[in-house]
């Protein structure tokens, strides 16, 4: 059992993750204006998609989404919406190895700060993009001295990002959004994978 099954009765109830999807939506818009690509007909990898508040915007938008998570309890109920609201181009996954790309985007919004491998996981992402696709991750920045080891620094990210084979790598905040009494600044990594396979 994933240690966020725990989480998923009650995760949409939370205003916090609600106002952080839709912050991250925003700042996604963004990246894909800048990199020419249109949601509307896009092929999307939701990777750690949890109950699917980014998806909702996603379909919404027009894009067809796979959803991978490896939380069972939290697919479950992206499964229930799916049914629910009838949306023939998602799928839930409970594994990366059923994505099969290629992609026009992968998304990982708060998620590869939890991995056991942050350079690993990103470059097996990288390889589901098609030629020209983009790449775009949402973590808490942890600073360079913390002791506590939540998190991902600007320099992981990057790091990570060009080991891939990424190219117009850019990490800085991703957004800004007031929750109650906390403002949440999340860093933003992106990428686009190179359009000359050669380069990869």
């Amino acid at each position: 059992m994933s240690e966020w099954d725990e989480h998923a009765a009650d995760w949409e109830r939370d205003a916090g993750p609600r106002a952080y999807a839709e912050a991250a939506f925003g700042s996604l818009l963004d990246v894909l204006d800048g990199h020419g690509i249109e949601p509307a007909g896009a092929r999307v990898c939701d990777f750690g998609c949890g109950t699917g508040l980014l998806v909702e915007r996603l379909v919404t938008a027009g894009a067809s989404v796979d959803g991978v998570d490896t939380s069972t309890a939290m697919l479950d109920l992206l499964r229930e919406k799916i049914e629910r609201h009838g949306w023939s181009t998602v799928r839930a996954l409970e594994h990366l190895a059923s994505a099969v790309g290629p992609y026009d985007v992968v998304v990982c919004s708060s998620v590869l700060s939890f991995v056991d491998d942050h350079p690993g996981t990103v470059q097996r992402l990288a390889t589901l993009l098609r030629p020209g696709g983009t790449f775009v991750q949402w973590d808490w920045e942890r600073a360079v001295d913390a002791d506590d080891d939540h998190g991902l620094t600007a320099e992981e990210i990057s790091t990570a990002l060009v080991a891939a084979g990424l190219v117009d790598v850019e990490v800085g905040t991703g957004f800004e959004v007031a929750i109650e009494d906390q403002v949440m600044r999340p860093l933003r990594g992106t990428g686009r994978r190179s359009e000359n396979v050669a380069d990869l």
